[in-house]
């Protein structure tokens, strides 16, 4: 994607064109995480219960590592954009080394926090075993996960939207085959008739970090290969090797583009733990119920989590080129294919919502609470797939830190405040109100930043 490409078609099919990569990478991330839920789903409901209870900080610390590739990725996107090759080079040298020593820190007080998360998050006895099991292996697996995410994010700063999207569809089908060999026994089936052995580890809930791991593993390797020897523009030259840009200039602009991500990620995480908390006490069957539909969701919004991903590329680029009118053009068509997009699957949400549980457990009790709490977030699901959306082109914009403010008052603000009278009142459904309510109104709010911000 040259400066050149930005004009050679409409603003909607450009952004349609350039997003396909990121949204098919999510759609099959839907697909993984219901597999991969459903496997854990299948075991008992301790087992769903243990990973859902930690799940909210493997996702502070992805986020985190998302940060940090925020900070270097937009400012590479944008250097490239202006045809500024070798300073997009350099950054991407810093970056990568920055990147390398932040996430084995992260993986090393992951690893020394993990015994106390069941205890602050208030977690019965019966899973804090499997809950610390899963959340170590997990840990010692952060670096992989940052330089899968950095990789692939300079990929798409290079204006190769197309290669990450497919290794990120490879390394979910990798995790369902490794989960598979991992998480089971070895057993035998019968198939028309005939008897096949299939060989299985049976670990339960540590063969599913596992099977993550090494699915991350191989696509980080993968990833790398094509960023620093093969065909990427940003792959080293003779004599770059070392070279670094002005380090002063280029890790405040870092710092300032990745704290206020990084800072929001603690916090959003931070609150939807606190959530988590008052979920706990309430019995397994609550907690694992959440932690499904949870996966259940991100069926409706996950197309426009692409989007989003998209977007710091492209906008970072259009603003290089220098022309604030089409960076607009591209942003609105960007909010438009995710709100068209996210309400036609929030609709098959709302009306499949029992089916939707059922992939993913064969519980009753499950089922049907799960069920409810996917109708409940129906009604936000699209207002938050215009965040997501905004969030991703005020990123490429360097516009982060007035975001994580909307992002941190909207949950502090409304979110947690409103859970607490609801839980008690509601059971984990009341959780799930104060969640799509939430979500509508952040839609809202970063609708009006895209809007007035930058005219």
């Amino acid at each position: 994607m040259n400066s050149t490409t930005l004009y050679k078609e409409s603003a909607l099919r450009l952004v349609l064109r350039l997003s396909l990569p990121s949204m098919g990478a999510q759609i099959s991330s839907v697909i993984m995480q219901f597999i991969d839920s459903a496997m854990v789903g299948h075991l008992d409901t301790d087992a769903a219960a243990a990973v859902g209870l930690v799940g909210g900080v493997t996702w502070l610390c992805g986020g985190l590592c998302s940060a940090l590739t925020a900070g270097f990725t937009v400012q590479a996107a944008q250097s490239a954009g202006a045809g500024k090759e070798i300073d997009a080079r350099k950054i991407m040298h810093l970056g990568l080394l920055s990147a390398l020593v932040l996430s084995c820190s992260m993986a090393l007080l992951g690893l020394c926090l993990s015994d106390f998360l069941p205890i602050w998050l208030r977690a019965d006895n019966s899973i804090h075993k499997l809950s610390i099991r899963y959340f170590n292996i997990y840990a010692l697996s952060i670096p992989l996960i940052q330089l899968n995410g950095y990789s692939a994010g300079m990929l798409q700063s290079a204006g190769n939207m197309r290669t990450p999207g497919i290794c990120t569809i490879a390394m979910y089908a990798m995790n369902i085959l490794f989960n598979f060999l991992l998480i089971f026994p070895s057993r035998t089936v019968d198939l028309c008739g005939n008897t096949l052995f299939i060989p299985g580890a049976g670990l339960g809930v540590t063969g599913a970090a596992l099977g993550t791991a090494l699915a991350e593993t191989v696509a980080a390797l993968f990833l790398l290969y094509k960023l620093l020897i093969s065909e990427s523009s940003m792959r080293l030259r003779s004599g770059e090797a070392f070279l670094l840009p002005d380090l002063k200039y280029v890790l405040f602009r870092a710092a300032k583009i990745g704290l206020p991500i990084a800072l929001e990620q603690i916090v959003m995480r931070f609150a939807q733990l606190t959530v988590v908390g008052m979920i706990a006490p309430l019995g397994n069957a609550a907690m694992a119920a959440h932690s499904l539909a949870i996966t259940a969701e991100s069926f409706c919004y996950m197309p426009a989590y692409g989007i989003g991903l998209a977007q710091p590329a492209i906008t970072g680029r259009s603003i290089g080129s220098g022309d604030k009118k089409r960076t607009r053009e591209l942003g609105q068509a960007g909010i438009r294919l995710g709100i068209w997009i996210t309400v036609i699957l929030a609709v098959i949400m709302f009306c499949c919502a029992s089916q939707l549980m059922r992939l993913l457990t064969p519980n009753a009790e499950l089922i049907q609470i799960g069920a409810i709490l996917l109708r409940i977030e129906a009604f936000g699901v699209t207002l938050y797939a215009v965040h997501l959306v905004c969030a991703g082109i005020l990123q490429g914009r360097g516009d982060t830190f007035i975001s994580s403010i909307m992002v941190l008052g909207c949950l502090w603000g409304i979110r947690v405040p409103i859970s607490m009278p609801l839980i008690p009142y509601m059971g984990v459904s009341g959780a799930w109100a104060a969640m799509s309510l939430e979500l509508s109104i952040r839609g809202i709010i970063f609708l009006l930043r895209f809007r007035f911000s930058n005219r």
